[in-house]
């Protein structure tokens, strides 16, 4: 399906249905905006086919990178539960289904959002091992142990553990702590013997969290580290992270460049 987004003088938008010819589409949301525009979307399908004789199709959307989806709980009781209104938001346009690329929690989408479905994450990692590779991350010499896993925190060790079990590789993970706003954070191994070390998390912003870990991990006799994470969610993360990672591996679930001169984006769809 393919659309086009009218916008007059005065800020007011509308959408023209230009192709039925398939009945998905992929769907950007990076602000309230554009959640807004999502059910204008709808409305303009379901009505292009109330004026034609083919019969109503349902519509089925993908959004590589749900919005708002760290703030996943209400984190106090006078604060508002983003996540939650924009599934209900969703919930309203009534699609088929709603496809979400790696959500950071994909147990409390499942509880709000109707008709989700997750896409698979193996061919984005099945990328990642490949170019490792090319890094000398896999050779087998007998000199060289394999690389560790790390988990960020208890939040992502679960299906980082999927992998690690997958690869048959190490898995350690860290811990963080937040007290009166500070970070803190921990990792119990002391020394790495020099192996090579590959982080992974779903989500990066500017990457402090990372470039604290990187700072700690260079002080107990790691080799080279990499990055994996599934989306980047500003074009300019800290700039720290190419001096501590070999590879930042990410998707084009938000954008296609970043500026960093060591970011590798794997496309999970085509952008126009």
């Amino acid at each position: 399906m393919e659309y086009t987004i009218t916008t007059y003088p005065d800020g007011g938008k509308y959408v023209t249905i230009t192709d039925t010819s398939s009945n998905c589409f992929t769907y950007q949301i990076n602000d309230y905006s554009d959640l807004f525009m999502l059910k204008s979307i709808k409305d303009a399908w379901d009505n292009t086919h109330k004026l034609t004789p083919v019969a109503k199709r349902p519509l089925h959307v993908f959004i590589p990178c749900m919005f708002q989806q760290q703030h996943d709980r209400r984190f106090n009781q006078n604060e508002s539960h983003e996540l939650k209104l924009v599934c209900e938001f969703i919930n309203s346009c009534d699609f088929a289904s709603v496809e979400i690329f790696h959500p950071h929690n994909e147990s409390a989408i499942s509880t709000i959002l109707n008709n989700v479905m997750f896409t698979p994450t193996k061919n984005y990692y099945r990328y990642v091992f490949d170019n490792l590779r090319n890094h000398d991350v896999f050779l087998d010499a007998p000199d060289k142990l394999p690389p560790i896993l790390l988990s960020t925190d208890a939040g992502s060790f679960k299906w980082v553990n999927k992998i690690a079990e997958e690869y048959k590789l190490d898995l350690y993970a860290a811990n963080k702590m937040r007290e009166k706003g500070k970070l803190t954070q921990n990792i119990e191994c002391q020394d790495f013997k020099g192996r090579d070390i590959i982080i992974f998390d779903d989500l990066c912003v500017y990457g402090g969290t990372f470039v604290g870990l990187g700072k700690m991990l260079k002080e107990r006799n790691c080799g080279k580290l990499f990055l994996v994470v599934s989306h980047m969610t500003v074009n300019n993360p800290n700039k720290e992270l190419e001096n501590l990672f070999e590879v930042v591996y990410t998707t084009n679930s938000k954008f296609s460049n970043y500026n960093l001169s060591n970011v590798k984006v794997f496309g999970i769809y085509q952008q126009k």
